[in-house]
């Protein structure tokens, strides 16, 4: 990948990132480029772009294209990315709350509740009281089997994005990518 070489090469330790936040960021840059140029578009001199070294910037970059990416492979089931997601978290926890499944992916409650009446409608979840006063979340069986779509969907296009890394090298990405915003 060419992003690998002229990342390093343009800033080599000038920006105050280590090896691995570097490797990170030219891992993001071809994996755009990978996905998204023609081949005359790859023969074109390449634009002097400035952003192509902040960390954010690629990062909001490949976010946007794998967010396309899912959308178009969930689309036919008619789920959104957060919609898969909670039913995702309702299949590995039976009985959660509404409020933890918002907590969990940052959704405020205002908008849970609208989400949660949906997949109700859709038939495929469904509440049950879980104390005085909250009730759990559970897949109805139809839930159960579009959960299961889902995650192949989900891996399926996960594995588009990982098959130009070595596997070793998953694990460090991701725990990157999580300190950023954990």
């Amino acid at each position: 990948m060419s992003g690998w070489i002229s990342i390093e090469a343009a800033a080599p330790g000038s920006l105050g990132y280590d090896t691995g936040k570097l490797c990170c960021i030219a891992l993001l840059r071809g994996i755009f480029r990978m996905l998204n140029e023609s081949p005359d578009e790859a023969r074109e001199a390449p634009l002097n772009n400035p952003l192509e070294r902040l960390l954010g910037y690629q990062l909001r970059r490949a976010s946007q294209m794998m967010l396309d990416d899912l959308v178009t492979a969930l689309q036919d089931l008619e789920l959104r990315p957060t919609n898969a997601s909670v039913l995702l978290l309702i299949a590995s926890n039976p009985g959660v709350t509404q409020s933890r499944i918002g907590q969990a992916l940052a959704i405020e409650r205002a908008n849970m509740a609208p989400m949660t009446a949906k997949l109700i409608e859709r038939g495929l979840i469904r509440r049950s009281r879980a104390d005085g006063r909250s009730h759990g979340l559970h897949l109805t069986e139809q839930g159960t089997k579009v959960a299961a779509t889902v995650r192949r969907r989900i891996a399926e296009h996960e594995e588009r994005f990982w098959k130009a890394m070595k596997p070793r090298d998953r694990t460090v990405r991701l725990a990157f990518l999580r300190s950023i915003w954990d």
